[in-house]
C-alpha cells in the first residue's frame, strides 16, 4: 500500500538492529572507479532498468558533476528527469521481503532545480521480478512507497531524507526507484542526487531476558526501530533508548505509521546487595552490616572474610562479595554523635486559675513540641500531657509532662461585690476559672427574676447597667453555664449565685 512519505531521522543503529535489505545503498563500492557518467552499474549490484543512463559518482574520481557532497561516505547516485525521460536504480534485494511484515524505505535526495520536481511522482517499488523495459518511459506500476508531499524539498542542492512504510505481499526481491507517476511536461529537465538508500524490516527487540553481576551494573536497551514516530516504556518515558539501573521487567511499546510493536525484557543481577546509605549512630550504638546475596567469598576492609561485619567505630567500610565469573562491591560511611537529651520536668498539680511556664531542658538536638506548638517556652493553662521532642542524625528523643488541676479542684470563681462607679476599680462583674474551664454563657437577674443582662460570647461580664442605664445599688442574682475539661472528658455545668451591686 502507498503511504505517504516522512520526514525522519538518521541514526546509526546500537543493540539489536534491523538487517539492511538494500545492498551498497550508500553507493560506496564499485568494481570500476566511475571515470564518467551512465556507469551506475559499476556500483554493484545497482542496475539500470530501463534504456536511460542512470549516474555513478564517486570521489574516487573527482568530477563536477558531483555537484554536493554525498550525504555520507563517499559516493551518491544521480537520475536525469525530462519530458520523454525517465531514469531509475535498480538493486536485487539481500533477502526476498516476508508476506505481511512492515518494512520502513528511507533515502536521501537533493534536487538540482527544486521546482521542476513533480510532486506526487517519485518512489520505489519492490517486485518479485525486476522491472525491465526498452524504452525510456515510466515503468506503468504502482510504487508501494511514494512520495505524496506538496511540496519536498526547501532548497536547492540540500539534502532531505524522506521514507515511507508498507506491508510486504511476499517474495520481493528487486527494488526500483524513480518517477512513476509523472515526467515534466515538457522539456525542463532536472537532476535528483540520491544516498543513504535503506529498506529495513519494521521489528523490535530488546534481546534476550539477561543477568548482571552487581548493583552498579549498567543496561542499555535500545528500542530503535525504523520509521518509528513514538517510544514509550514501562516508566513513561519516551527516548529510544533505555538505561536499567536495577533487577526488573522492562517492556516497552514502539509506535510506526504501518505497525504497533512492543517487547518485554526481564533483567535479573547477580549478587544484588547493598550496605545502605551512609549513616550516623548514637555514642555506644552498634550497626551490623550484611552482604544480603550469597557469594563464595568476602573481604572486608579489615581483611576478615565473614559475610557479616559489625560497626562499633566511625569510618568508612567497605566489602567485596565475589563468585566465579562476578564479584561486586559497596562502601558506607558511619559516623557517631552524641544522642539527643531532654527534660521537662516534674508532673504539675496546679490550682485554681494558676498557671506554669514549662521551659524545656535539651541539648545535643533541636527541640519542638509534638502538637506544633510554635514557641519553645509554654504557657501551661489547663490539664493535658505535653509532649516534646529532641531531632538529631542519630535519633528521636520524645519526652512529656503531665498537668493536672483536679488535685486541688478546678473551680469557677465569682465576685460577691462590684463598684461600677467609674473610679477604674471593680468595675466589672466577671467570673474566672482555671483553665480546664470554659465558660458558655452569663445571665443576670434583678430581684423580680428579670434578665437584665445575658451573653453567650466572651468576654463574659456585666458593667451594671440595663438598657444603657445605670442599674441602682441591690441584690442581683447571676447563673453561668461552662464546660470543664479534664483528663479528656467534657462535662456541662451550670453555677449560680448572689452579688451586690454598690455605687
Amino acid at each position: 500500500m502507498g503511504l505517504t512519505w516522512l520526514l525522519t531521522v538518521w541514526v546509526s543503529c546500537s543493540g539489536v538492529c534491523a538487517q539492511e535489505l538494500i545492498p551498497n545503498g550508500g553507493f560506496e563500492k564499485y568494481t570500476i572507479c566511475p571515470y564518467q557518467d551512465n556507469l551506475l552499474a559499476e556500483a554493484v549490484p545497482w542496475y539500470n532498468p530501463n534504456r536511460a543512463t542512470p549516474d555513478f559518482y564517486h570521489r574516487c574520481q573527482p568530477t563536477n558533476q558531483m555537484q554536493l557532497p554525498p550525504h555520507s561516505g563517499q559516493g551518491l547516485g544521480r537520475l536525469f528527469m525530462d519530458q520523454g525521460w525517465a531514469e531509475y536504480f535498480g538493486t536485487p534485494l539481500v533477502s526476498p521481503l516476508v508476506a505481511g511484515e512492515a518494512y520502513q524505505f528511507e533515502m536521501a535526495l537533493a534536487a538540482e532545480f527544486p521546482a521542476r520536481y513533480p510532486s506526487r511522482s517519485f518512489g520505489a517499488y519492490f517486485s518479485t521480478q525486476p522491472l525491465t523495459s526498452t524504452d525510456k518511459l515510466l515503468f506503468p506500476v504502482r510504487p508501494q512507497v511514494y512520495d505524496t508531499q506538496v511540496k519536498t524539498f526547501t532548497k536547492a542542492l540540500t539534502w532531505e531524507m524522506i521514507g515511507g512504510c508498507f506491508v510486504a505481499k511476499g517474495g520481493e526481491q528487486f527494488a526500483t526507484i524513480g518517477n512513476f507517476n509523472e515526467l515534466p511536461p515538457f522539456l525542463s529537465s532536472y537532476y535528483l542526487f540520491a544516498d543513504d538508500i535503506s529498506l529495513k524490516q519494521i521489528k523490535l527487540n530488546l534481546g534476550n531476558d539477561t543477568t548482571l553481576c552487581g548493583r552498579s551494573s549498567r543496561y542499555r536497551l535500545s528500542a530503535r526501530t525504523p520509521g518509528a514516530t513514538d517510544y514509550r516504556w514501562n516508566d513513561g518515558s519516551t527516548d529510544s533508548v533505555f538505561v536499567v539501573k536495577r533487577p526488573g521487567k522492562y517492556w516497552v511499546t514502539v509506535k510506526t505509521p504501518c505497525k504497533v510493536l512492543s517487547d518485554t525484557i526481564v533483567v535479573k543481577y547477580r549478587l544484588d546487595f547493598s550496605l545502605g546509605n551512609d549513616t550516623t549512630l548514637c555514642t555506644g550504638a552498634t550497626l551490623a552490616l550484611s552482604v544480603s546475596t550469597p557469594a563464595s567469598g568476602y573481604q572486608w576492609q579489615d581483611g576478615s572474610t565473614q559475610r557479616t561485619f559489625t560497626v562499633r567505630q566511625p569510618g568508612t567500610f567497605r566489602v567485596r562479595a565475589s563468585e566465579p565469573g562476578c564479584s561486586a562491591s559497596d562502601t558506607i560511611a558511619v559516623r557517631y554523635i552524641a544522642p539527643p537529651r531532654l527534660s521537662l520536668g516534674s508532673p504539675l498539680e496546679l490550682c485554681g486559675a494558676e498557671t506554669h511556664l514549662l521551659k524545656p531542658v535539651f541539648a545535643e538536638g533541636k527541640f519542638s513540641w509534638v502538637d506544633g506548638y510554635p514557641a519553645t517556652d509554654r504557657l501551661i493553662t489547663s490539664s493535658n500531657t505535653y509532649y516534646g521532642q529532641v531531632v538529631n542524625d542519630c535519633m528521636t528523643l520524645i519526652n512529656s509532662v503531665k498537668a493536672d488541676y483536679g488535685e486541688c479542684g478546678c473551680v469557677l470563681y465569682t465576685p460577691d461585690l462590684f463598684t461600677p462607679n467609674n473610679d477604674g476599680i471593680n468595675e466589672w462583674f466577671e467570673p474566672f476559672a482555671c483553665g480546664d474551664i470554659t465558660i458558655t454563657g452569663l445571665s443576670v437577674f434583678n430581684r423580680w427574676g428579670e434578665v437584665i443582662y445575658q451573653t453567650s460570647n466572651a468576654p463574659f461580664r456585666w458593667d451594671g447597667s440595663y438598657k444603657n442605664q445605670p442599674c441602682d445599688t441591690d441584690i442581683y442574682a447571676w447563673a453561668i453555664t461552662y464546660l470543664l475539661n479534664q483528663q479528656g472528658r467534657i462535662s456541662q455545668k451550670q453555677k449560680q449565685g448572689l452579688l451586690r451591686l454598690a455605687r
